[in-house]
């Protein structure tokens, strides 16, 4: 007889992905991307889109010399309200582009807004740079960081009085119960951010790129992945295999999609990206998103942007250190595919 770990190794072996991507020139990787897209958009269960999605109210801004920081209520698709930071330059001079800034795990959009609230985010900031949607707007950009759903102000009550970190065990869990998925709800979100984004008379349309770390990360690969309006990414210390990493190693729920390692890996979910600009920063010493497996799915994401005659769009910067956001890379990456 085997152990659980055996029996449930054996598994992991025989879930070969269906849609898994096989070279078939520029024409047949649009008729896979076409048809992977239908699959992960039907996995994920993200939310249709309501009558008033994107809409906002500002509850306040402060004068912070060279720029501004709003703080704004976004209308999700469900009606639930998005906490959210929006950083402007003072001296855009026009419509200029835009960064969605996504969290990790943690204390949510204050993070990437560089608000300190205390030793925490003081720490995840000066230890790891992931203050990026501030670095955004010193670099002459409109930065949006929203809370995740099942962070910050998006915590359920019931958590809350908890004292726990998040909810986003119990929000999978429920979610699941209920025939939806966590992550296919804050790709909801992020669309109504885009949306948003999208009526500021300051913001760029065509120009509005999503940057993340961890599981802000992993909310950049899916929403970029499913919405095209997006038009680059940047993610940090969470691109992989599925099977080096959330398959093997301790992560938490928001990560899983009921099925989507029957369809599909990492890397082709990113291939639903191409050919549009993306970065994948890897930490050389991440014990979570391990080098060897980011490697493994760099070189299967290779192939695809190559297919597409893109390959100089797509980019893999490995810092020196462990699971944590390199700006090094990122913004010169930005500025040469603006």
């Amino acid at each position: 007889m085997l152990t659980t770990s055996e029996a449930y190794e054996n598994l992991l072996r025989i879930a070969v992905p269906r849609l898994g991507y096989e070279a078939a020139g520029k024409r047949g990787l649009e008729q896979w991307q076409r048809r992977l897209y239908r699959e992960v958009a039907g996995l994920l269960k993200v939310p249709a889109a309501t009558a008033g999605t994107g809409e906002a109210n500002l509850l306040g801004s402060e004068d912070l010399g060279d720029y501004t920081r709003g703080r704004l209520d976004i209308q999700a698709p469900d009606g639930a309200a998005i906490p959210a930071f929006l950083l402007t330059p003072k001296r855009a001079g026009g419509p200029v582009p835009a960064v969605i800034a996504l969290h990790g795990h943690g204390p949510g959009k204050v993070v990437p807004a560089g608000v300190i609230t205390g030793d925490e985010v003081r720490r995840l900031i000066e230890e790891g740079e992931r203050d990026y949607a501030l670095q955004a707007v010193r670099q002459g950009y409109v930065a949006l960081a929203p809370d995740l759903r099942g962070f910050g102000e998006m915590m359920l009550e019931t958590d809350l009085e908890a004292k726990r970190g998040n909810s986003c065990t119990t929000l999978a869990c429920r979610l699941a119960q209920l025939g939806q998925t966590l992550l296919g709800m804050r790709v909801a979100d992020i669309g109504a951010c885009m949306d948003y984004l999208r009526s500021r008379q300051e913001v760029d349309k065509a120009r509005i790129w999503c940057i993340g770390q961890s599981g802000g990360g992993t909310a950049t690969l899916f929403a970029t992945a499913m919405d095209e309006r997006i038009a680059g990414a940047i993610m940090s210390c969470s691109f992989c295999t599925f099977a080096a990493s959330i398959m093997s190693i301790h992560h938490c729920p928001c990560n899983y999609v009921p099925g989507l390692q029957l369809a599909a890996e990492m890397p082709d979910v990113a291939g639903l990206i191409c050919p549009r600009p993306l970065l994948v920063i890897a930490g050389k010493d991440d014990g979570i998103f391990p080098l060897e497996g980011v490697y493994q799915a760099y070189s299967r994401l290779e192939r695809i942007y190559a297919d597409a005659g893109a390959a100089k769009d797509l980019e893999l910067y490995v810092g020196e250190g462990g699971h944590r956001f390199y700006a090094e890379r990122a913004w010169p990456f930005v500025r040469e595919h603006l």
